[in-house]
């Protein structure tokens, strides 16, 4: 993928990218579930994206987007990102704050606020029912609609200290159920697709 990493000009690496490595490294500071976990949303969007027929330059804004999208966490108090049980409704509230906590941090990154629109929109759901502005359909940016899949599945695949990952197939089963539901059904189906060629897979960190 670090063929993706160009400026917006088609430079190479640039000052902003270094501002996104810097953040993904208190991430992992903090937390390193949430930093290997949005290496590999960077990762599965990415390539769905290429594979769905995006610009070179609009993969490389979801690789970005991907590895910051969970960003805000880092002001979610450890008790709640490291808990081994189940989170009652008040912690689900508060986990649910860091996608606003991710957009303010962005915004005050060097010409990155073209990312916005994507961090923000990675938990809205295709059939409206997800947030933080329940948008539906087309209403979300197709690049947010591709780490929406991402975010899913590496979700699904990786171990946990109170449960272990699902095998690819299992987890690629259960983004087929939820296409045109939780997820857009056309990439929801080339992601699955994508990983029953082999073209995707579990990434371990």
């Amino acid at each position: 993928m670090a063929d993706f990493f160009r400026t917006k000009n088609g430079g190479d690496l640039d000052a902003s990218l270094s501002t996104v490595y810097a953040l993904t490294a208190a991430i992992d500071a903090k937390d390193h579930y949430t930093y290997a976990h949005s290496q590999n949303v960077a990762r599965y969007s990415s390539i769905v994206a290429l594979a769905a027929g995006l610009s070179d330059e609009q993969v490389s804004m979801i690789y970005e987007a991907g590895l910051l999208h969970d960003i805000g966490k880092i002001s979610v108090p450890e008790s709640i990102l490291l808990k081994t049980g189940r989170l009652d409704e008040k912690e689900y509230g508060i986990i649910r704050t860091h996608v606003n906590n991710s957009i303010e941090m962005i915004r005050h990154l060097p010409n990155m606020d073209y990312l916005v629109p994507y961090v923000v929109s990675h938990h809205e759901r295709w059939d409206g029912k997800g947030y933080p502005r329940g948008l539906a359909g087309e209403e979300i940016p197709l690049p947010a609609r591709c780490l929406a899949v991402a975010d899913a599945f590496d979700a699904m695949t990786t171990d946990r200290p109170y449960r272990k990952g699902m095998p690819a197939e299992q987890a690629a089963e259960a983004i087929a159920a939820e296409a045109g539901k939780q997820f857009d059904p056309e990439i929801a189906l080339l992601f699955v697709r994508l990983v029953r060629s082999g073209d995707i897979q579990v990434f371990k960190n």
